[in-house]
């Protein structure tokens, strides 16, 4: 047969014009679609060996088993890849390099609404031509192929084009089965006949494939290290996960504390593989991008971190997900809006967090090691959610846990609705530094004598999640340190496990209170926008409300910082009064008894307060008062003795 010369199809030409062009395609991208095309074609082979009668590779060729080989040749500027899998007859090279099998191809070429490179970015491997991606980085290329097939023609054939319009086609004596491709490489290209640049490129992108993969150093084929992958397989032993585990994390020690092996076939054909480490990295040095999960398809490495499918809050889980149904090329902006991509995503974050509700109730104690290294990024993921209407909101709350009043250890949100009175509609919660804090705090006076469970939060995070989630299950979320008006418990309700205090009568008549609210609005100032008084205080004489919480406050602070203005201290709030305190009584006669005496007072009561709330900036502007508070004090013992 003598060397005859073909026309690309049209569609195929304009494809051609755009990759052999295009500015925007990563070049290294053309290594992965070889090596990917390789290995289709030595399963081929291998699958056909398996079912065909009669087929077997001591008949379509001795001793040339299963291989690819890559060798470059900076002399000739040459990138040559081969493999020993079906080949190809003169038929298939025609239909296969010469035309563009799926249809609608020549319509998305022409489409008008996309630039160069969007179509460069979606044609390697949308169409299933990732072997025209070599014209990324090449003049020439040529073809070397025979097929398994004697009923296909004994003969080989050489394809060769620059990528233009044509290509011409012969036949060649002596090839062994397989196919042989050869990249001229362009000037700007060369970094791919160095051997040392194309193994690191082929070791990214192809750790995982089921053939022996060589590279030619130095006159010697040197085996590139290629790894087993373990989410395949659906059962493996503790050690292979182990040893994957360290693989993926790029270290020689450390195990999983949970492994999930999920494989699915619908609504997408997926394998995965999730590793949780035992040690939760520090929130200081998180990379800011870099996912600890990489995407697959096939075994073939589509990207190392897989954004757009893994939330970042997830960015601790270490692992592979691999669809058969995503496209070898998917660029990032394709990534962003593409349905695709949304059904992965949603179809592995809720197989993990369903994983996560699963292991909290096989084994408590193991899952509460857990939270306690990760809560953070749980809580992190749920304001996420909230943010973006997310899908995933109520499953991420019903992971968290928190202490409580009514119990010792940590509970669910749900575990705390079965503690709830018949009637209660509220979830109640108590941002504070620490239990004894909290249970010591003037908010949790009335909750303590009503029996009323209160979820204890000690994490900055949470006073933001909190604010912002609103609510569980219909149940709202309420802070006792809000306005009374936020409550639903009725004012004639009899408390339980009353104190002294909140069984005396009340001690100020509506007269009294009255000039004693005026007293405190004329002393305080613009420190307080209102002052009344409550039914909420039990054994505490006063306590403030309608503040900014100790987290936004420092947020706020942090935002200031420069501004010249960086205190937060004359911010109003609302000032509540236990009208059956004693020291209440006391000031209001020392009202017109020793005025200054009682601004002494009223000024430390509202100071005090607003410490049991964390909201002083500095605690040291007190001292002159206390040392005044002080000396009143033995002034009067020092009179009473004499």
């Amino acid at each position: 047969m003598e060397k005859m010369t073909y026309q690309f199809k049209a569609e195929t030409q304009k494809l051609l014009q755009i990759v052999a062009h295009s500015l925007y395609t990563d070049k290294e991208v053309f290594v992965r679609e070889l090596i990917s095309n390789s290995s289709d074609a030595l399963e081929k082979l291998r699958f056909l060996e398996s079912t065909r009668e009669g087929l077997s590779l001591s008949k379509v060729d001795p001793d040339v088993g299963y291989k690819i080989r890559i060798s470059v040749d900076p002399k000739t500027k040459t990138f040559s890849i081969e493999d020993t899998g079906v080949g190809m007859s003169k038929d298939e090279i025609v239909n296969n390099l010469g035309t563009i099998a799926k249809s609608g191809s020549l319509e998305f070429l022409e489409d008008p609404t996309l630039n160069a490179k969007d179509k460069a970015n979606a044609i390697i491997g949308q169409f299933g031509v990732g072997f025209y991606s070599s014209f990324v980085v090449s003049n020439r290329v040529e073809v070397f192929t025979r097929s398994y097939d004697p009923e296909k023609g004994e003969k080989g054939y050489h394809w060769s084009s620059d990528g233009t319009g044509s290509f011409t086609l012969k036949e060649v004596d002596n090839l062994p089965r397989g196919t042989k491709i050869i990249c001229y490489l362009k000037d700007d290209c060369l970094l791919f006949c160095n051997s040392t640049n194309v193994k690191k490129v082929a070791e990214k992108f192809s750790s995982f494939i089921n053939f022996p993969l060589y590279i030619q150093e130095k006159d010697k084929d040197v085996e590139i290290t290629t790894q087993k992958p373990l989410w395949v397989e659906k059962k493996s032993s503790d050690e292979e996960h182990t040893k994957f585990f360290r693989y993926l994390n790029n270290t020689s020690w450390g195990e999983p504390m949970y492994t999930l092996n999920f494989h699915s076939d619908s609504p997408l054909s997926i394998k995965s593989l999730f590793y949780i480490p035992e040690d939760a990295p520090n929130r200081m040095f998180q990379p800011s991008n870099e996912l600890g999960v990489s995407l697959y398809s096939r075994k073939v490495l589509i990207k190392k971190s897989a954004d757009n499918i893994m939330p970042k809050w997830l960015f601790f889980v270490k692992g592979v997900i691999d669809c058969e149904d995503m496209p070898l090329n998917v660029s990032r902006e394709n990534m962003q809006d593409n349905q695709l991509i949304t059904k992965l995503s949603n179809t592995v974050v809720t197989k993990l967090l369903k994983f996560f509700q699963q292991e909290s109730k096989k084994d408590l104690d193991k899952y509460l090691k857990f939270y306690n290294k990760y809560n953070y990024y749980l809580k992190e993921g749920a304001m996420d959610e909230y943010y973006k209407s997310g899908k995933h909101k109520e499953m991420l709350l019903s992971l968290l846990r928190y202490e409580n009043t009514l119990s010792e250890g940590m509970i669910s949100l749900d575990e705390y609705m079965e503690t709830m009175k018949p009637e209660q509609k509220n979830i109640y919660y108590f941002c504070t530094t620490n239990r004894q804090m909290g249970l010591n705090s003037p908010y949790m006076e009335t909750f303590k004598s009503k029996n009323v469970n209160v979820l204890l939060m000690y994490d900055e995070i949470d006073q933001f999640l909190s604010m912002n989630i609103q609510s569980y299950k219909d149940k709202k979320f309420v802070s006792i340190d809000s306005p009374e008006e936020d409550f639903e418990f009725e004012k004639s309700e009899e408390p339980e496990n009353a104190s002294e205090v909140a069984k005396s009568e009340e001690r100020l008549d509506e007269d009294k209170k009255k000039q004693l609210v005026e007293f405190f609005k004329e002393t305080l100032g613009t420190k307080v926008n209102s002052v009344k008084f409550s039914d909420r205080l039990v054994d505490s004489p006063a306590m403030i409300t309608g503040f900014l919480s100790p987290a936004l406050r420092k947020v706020m602070k942090a935002t200031m910082k420069g501004s010249g203005d960086e205190s937060l201290s004359n911010l109003p709030c609302t000032l509540e009064l236990n009208s059956k305190h004693s020291l209440n009584e006391k000031l209001y006669h020392l009202i017109t008894k020793n005025p200054d005496v009682a601004k002494l007072l009223a000024n430390q009561m509202y100071d005090n307060a607003s410490i049991a709330a964390g909201v002083v900036d500095d605690p040291r502007v007190m001292l002159p008062r206390l040392n005044d508070l002080l000396d009143v004090t033995a002034e009067f013992a020092y009179n009473k003795e004499q």
